[in-house]
């Protein structure tokens, strides 16, 4: 065998003997980028009573009644130790606070303790403090259902008016990622039961260790929870003053609107009246207004009225003139026989047109126009003027051919 030399022995010296500082550094763990621990300080824990529903240390602490002051009741977990044992004090104020504090409770435990507390009077204003021992015992879905079963059983105790959520401060111990997804849940949860939500986070930085106390969960006595002292007492005093926010609702889609389509309907139009025959007597009122011929007179409310009576002239029966065979002499009367036999159809056989009848009227009679005697002298001139044209048209050369 090959004995080892001194050369390869003094190498594995020098590999062994090279400083820690040219080697490359480990990277870090996770878990090392957060501390685990504050730097506060935080008194010693009393004993509590433990309760018999759910085995949690459990202490009640009613809001005493003040003149002039109103009542405040804050329900939380063992963040609320120092507040109930007096270490730490809430401001003077016009405001009177209450405690309802389980120790390590969870969303459905704080619940199960709201529904048996033994409060004798309603208070002004309820502040849940979120539960944060959900961050490592159930999940984010589990722990959202029992945040909103939470919120429901004060609302239904007390009104949901009163009721408002205080967030849980921030832990050392937790990622930060999941304690705001935690948060965004208890956040959707509010927002659909219509509840303030007051946030917590930016009071609390995570650089300043000072604010925790050793176990990196609870604050600390003269850093931290003044701090969280001072939010209960900002946010109790907001929601007083301020109208609760309403509940957001789903719109209701709107009815269908009934579209109606419009029917057009053709009627008949009714035959346009006959017009009154010229045979007929008509009734011609004042203004020239005619009435049918079987309406009544007085149906048309004219005061006074004529009767008129139109008929066609038949130049074979009747004639426009009138004759008077008493002023021919006997001579003319020989030779319009001789040239015009009487039984033939001509003038002398025209007979005189039937008078129009007239009608009585109820109203007064007008003042008639006087009218010419047909034997006055001027219709005899007239009369014999045309006589004599008549008998020169006879014997006319045009009359013999």
């Amino acid at each position: 065998m090959p004995r080892k030399g001194r050369r390869s022995q003094a190498q594995k010296q020098r590999w062994r003997k090279l400083d820690a500082s040219e080697l490359p550094a480990p990277a870090p763990h996770p878990s090392d980028a957060t501390p685990c621990g504050g730097t506060g300080h935080r008194h010693r824990v009393l004993k509590w009573p433990t309760s018999p529903l759910t085995g949690r240390r459990y202490k009640l602490v009613k809001p005493p009644e003040l003149p002039g002051k109103k009542t405040v009741l804050i329900v939380g977990n063992s963040h609320l130790r120092a507040i109930v044992d007096g270490f730490v004090r809430m401001p003077e104020s016009q405001l009177s606070f209450g405690f309802l504090s389980a120790c390590g409770a969870s969303g459905s435990e704080i619940r199960t303790e709201v529904l048996h507390a033994a409060v004798p009077h309603a208070p002004d204003a309820v502040c849940v403090m979120a539960p944060g021992n959900n961050l490592t015992s159930t999940t984010v879905d589990v722990a959202g259902g029992d945040f909103k079963n939470l919120l429901t059983t004060c609302s239904n105790r007390w009104p949901k008016s009163k009721v408002f959520v205080v967030d849980f401060p921030p832990r050392l111990a937790v990622e930060p990622q999941h304690q705001d997804l935690l948060r965004q849940e208890y956040r959707r949860v509010t927002a659909r039961l219509g509840v303030k939500y007051f946030s917590a986070t930016e009071h609390f930085p995570l650089s300043n260790l000072a604010l925790w106390s050793k176990d990196g969960v609870h604050l600390s006595d003269d850093k931290g929870m003044p701090i969280l002292v001072q939010l209960f007492w900002s946010a109790a005093s907001q929601h007083l003053a301020t109208p609760p926010p309403t509940p957001w609702v789903s719109p209701k889609p709107s009815p269908p609107v009934r579209k109606v389509t419009p029917i057009l309907v053709v009627r008949e139009s009714s035959p346009a009246p006959r017009s009154p025959d010229t045979h007929q007597w008509r009734t011609i009122g004042q203004g020239g207004k005619t009435s049918p011929p079987g309406e009544s007179p007085k149906s048309r409310g004219s005061p006074q009225r004529r009767m008129a009576h139109q008929q066609v002239c038949d130049s074979s029966n009747e004639s426009f003139l009138p004759l008077n065979p008493v002023w021919f002499s006997g001579t003319a009367l020989s030779a319009m026989e001789k040239v015009s036999p009487s039984h033939l159809s001509c003038l002398a056989d025209f007979q005189l047109s039937p008078k129009a009848k007239k009608v009585a009227s109820p109203a007064p009679k007008r003042r008639s126009r006087p009218r010419d005697n047909p034997r006055s002298p001027a219709i005899k001139v007239k009369v014999m003027h045309i006589c004599s044209s008549f008998i020169c048209s006879i014997h006319s050369p045009h009359r013999d051919k």
